[in-house]
């Protein structure tokens, strides 16, 4: 009896994550020949997958490959698809401070938006990523440039002060 109880513990307290595809595998890893083929033969630029549940473009912009970005929205991923949390792609790579992600989802489309330039200000506490404390000032140009009318909402704007970020 034991023993059963003990193996109803384990898998029962075991979380399953979603595994990443292989699409979203490639595109973490920069592997832009295989994003390519992989595309070619059916596979989804905007199937989500993993523990987040992201785009293989949310993938890439995690781990910063500008070129499987720059591959995956070629083949179709969409630059304004937001995740499960409301999360677009656009405020990921802002969040992150990736100003060279940022121009190329403005150049091929993505909608700049006011969360997206409070993202930049204020940053983002990504175990992987963590921006809070600092300032990305080149991000916030690019954005205000994108869509001048944009602005800061108050919270960000007091966390951007209490940086003494320059973009504000």
């Amino acid at each position: 009896m034991r023993p059963v109880l003990i193996l109803i513990l384990l898998f029962g307290c075991v979380r399953h994550y979603g595994q990443f595809t292989p699409l979203a595998d490639a595109a973490r890893a920069g592997d832009l020949a295989a994003i390519r083929d992989l595309v070619a033969h059916g596979a989804d630029p905007n199937e989500a997958a993993g523990q987040n549940n992201w785009t293989p473009l949310e993938h890439a912009i995690h781990k910063a490959q500008l070129g499987s970005v720059e591959a995956l929205l070629n083949a179709g991923a969409d630059p304004n698809r937001a995740d499960t949390s409301g999360t677009t792609p656009l405020m990921m790579a802002a969040g992150y401070g990736y100003t060279d992600i940022v121009q190329l989802l403005l150049r091929l489309g993505a909608d700049p938006r006011a969360a997206a330039l409070d993202l930049a200000v204020s940053g983002v506490a990504d175990i992987d990523r963590f921006t809070l404390f600092q300032c990305q000032d080149e991000t916030v140009r690019v954005l205000r440039e994108a869509n001048p009318s944009l602005s800061v909402s108050p919270r960000a704007l007091m966390w951007g002060r209490a940086k003494r970020c320059t973009s504000l």
